[in-house]
């Protein structure tokens, strides 16, 4: 089997270094799904993009890394359910939604419990949600605009839960307080 090449900025091509070091003065760190990605600067490039046009949806940022964390959830991605309990943890989550969030259990805020579902329900139906599902949605004050923009962080997370999975991707070192199987203290 081939074996995927974790990349530093030095290694890269040449259309990846730049993005690599976007990507390490952004998160501190060059993260190892970056790392990965830099071999194929066009997936690299692409999850940039759609990460950028994704946080410029409706949602505040901390909806966002929920919406994010579930759909992560769904698809077992380790390092993106460590990545994005990091970011909305740092965005106003607290810790006790996101220890329920984990452990795929309801949450008392209506609107993050509606967002949560509703995006998990998307990965596990492969967008083939029933009407009432939708009403449901709606009847919470979310609009089809909104639902197209839960859309976007799904193809976001295809992209980095997919890439995460073939390369075997392993959590980088400031992401082990947010590892999956550890509770989230405030």
């Amino acid at each position: 089997m081939k074996q995927f090449i974790k990349h530093t900025i030095e290694s890269a091509p040449e259309a990846s270094k730049d993005l690599l070091k976007y990507g390490e003065k952004k998160y501190g760190i060059l993260p190892n799904l970056f790392r990965y990605m830099a071999g194929a600067p066009a997936a690299l490039e692409s999850y940039i993009d759609l990460f950028n046009t994704f946080s410029r949806t409706s949602f505040t940022g901390g909806e966002q890394h929920l919406i994010l964390l579930s759909i992560s959830i769904i698809n077992k991605c380790d390092y993106c359910i460590a990545a994005h309990t990091r970011a909305a943890k740092a965005n106003g989550i607290s810790s006790s939604i996101l220890n329920a969030v984990r452990k795929k259990n309801g949450i008392e805020d209506q609107r993050l419990n509606m967002l949560i579902n509703t995006a998990q329900k998307i990965v596990e139906t492969n967008g083939n949600m029933d009407a009432e599902d939708l009403n449901r949605f709606y009847d919470a004050g979310f609009s089809p605009e909104n639902l197209m923009e839960i859309i976007v962080g799904v193809s976001l997370k295809t992209i980095s839960n997919y890439i995460n999975h073939i390369t075997e991707n392993v959590i980088n070192e400031p992401l082990e307080p947010f590892a999956v199987g550890k509770e989230i203290k405030d």
